[in-house]
């Protein structure tokens, strides 16, 4: 029997049960194990007794496929990381093309997204111990979808034991889970319900496809954010503060606003480790010297690209990330059109007029992107 993360009754006794007993052992516990050790045995428990057994082997099987990648490009200590990352993400690529797999790897995405990360920063936060790099790629409460940790954030969870195992974290994980719980198990599956599954995906009537995209993009966001919820908050009970993924995204004024807002970890890395990377490559170019704002926009518009394959190498997912990568292209060059003393239209409205037509627009930008993101758009 599997139970994956949030996926039944079972995974919240478990968990629930399990935080427990460490809050109430806690003492006695920090003279018997490290609390670094604690969460590894932890994880590997979950890893191997919870999931299906042919789950458990493709998981652990990949962990030490990545570990080894890790442990190599560590040893080696090269300058140029790219090759170890594609070798790393190369599973990722071909479970994402869809060719009848030998393999299933759940989290696949995520765990290749953490594992790049470890490899390019260990030169400024330092290396991961097998225990270290196991427990943060395979942690259960983010295992299946994220949010998508820092290695040398969770490394220093780790690192503070059992003090992170406090009242104030406990109450405040519990308050996160109730509000994960809610929005997904009570907000999203009522919105599927009630809405979203009454309606035809494959008609073509201007009025039916407005209310699809509206409905998709309503439950997408109380689904999704309410497992990340969930994930901050078992994270936070059992003392590792998982970075938060969603705040307000449908009240960003622009696509740079949204981003900081919407899936907060992913649009994060993708900043870190593949916007500004690219950003530098392209102006080694000499055809782009001089040309700082159309660099921006292609490395922007080829970020939002990859976000959309990210998701699968379908075409809607790929579209999507497009639409995105053109929202966000186009405020970068309004933005700096401003700032070279061009007319801002904005300041036409008054301020709270002004922020609510900003609000509106990037609502609906994001809903279409989101209307294609979902497969659902009757092409």
């Amino acid at each position: 029997m599997s139970i994956l993360p949030y996926s039944g009754l079972s995974f919240f006794i478990g968990f629930l049960g399990l935080i427990s007993i460490l809050f109430v052992l806690k003492e006695k516990l920090r003279g018997i194990i490290i609390y670094k050790d604690l969460i590894f045995y932890i994880t590997i428990f979950y890893t191997l007794l919870f999931l299906t057994f042919s789950t458990s082997i493709a998981v652990i099987l990949f962990l030490l496929y990545t570990y080894s990648i890790y442990y190599l490009a560590t040893k080696l200590d090269l300058k140029n990381s790219l090759w170890f990352s594609l070798i790393i993400a190369l599973p990722m690529i071909l479970f994402k093309l869809d060719i009848e797999p030998l393999y299933k790897v759940l989290g696949i995405s995520y765990i290749t997204f953490r594992t790049i990360q470890a490899i390019i920063d260990y030169k400024n936060y330092g290396k991961l111990s097998f225990i270290e790099f196991t427990s943060f790629i395979l942690f259960p409460p983010t295992l299946l979808a994220g949010p998508i940790d820092r290695s040398y954030r969770f490394k220093k969870d780790l690192d503070s034991g059992y003090n992170n195992l406090t009242k104030d974290n406990l109450i405040s994980g519990w308050d996160i889970l109730i509000l994960g719980i809610l929005f997904k198990f009570v907000f999203a599956e009522f919105i599927n319900l009630f809405w979203l599954s009454k309606i035809d995906a494959n008609s073509t009537i201007l009025i039916d496809m407005i209310n699809s995209a509206y409905a998709y993009s309503t439950y997408l966001f109380f689904d999704f954010a309410g497992y990340s919820a969930m994930a901050v908050g078992i994270g936070k009970m059992l003392g590792i503060d998982v970075p938060i993924n969603f705040n307000h995204p449908y009240l960003a004024q622009n696509p740079q606003d949204f981003w900081r807002r919407f899936h907060i970890t992913l649009g994060s890395w993708l900043t870190d480790y593949f916007f500004k990377p690219i950003y530098k490559y392209l102006h080694g170019f000499k055809l782009l010297k001089g040309k700082r704002l159309l660099i921006q926009n292609i490395s922007i518009i080829t970020t939002f690209l990859l976000m959309g394959m990210w998701n699968g190498l379908t075409w809607y997912y790929i579209f999507s990330g497009f639409l995105f990568g053109i929202y966000s292209a186009t405020h970068n060059t309004y933005v700096v059109y401003v700032k070279k003393g061009g007319y801002d239209y904005f300041t036409k409205f008054p301020n709270l007029v002004s922020i609510n037509v900003k609000r509106l627009l990037m609502l609906n930008g994001a809903i279409l992107a989101l209307y294609f993101f979902s497969g659902r758009v009757p092409i």
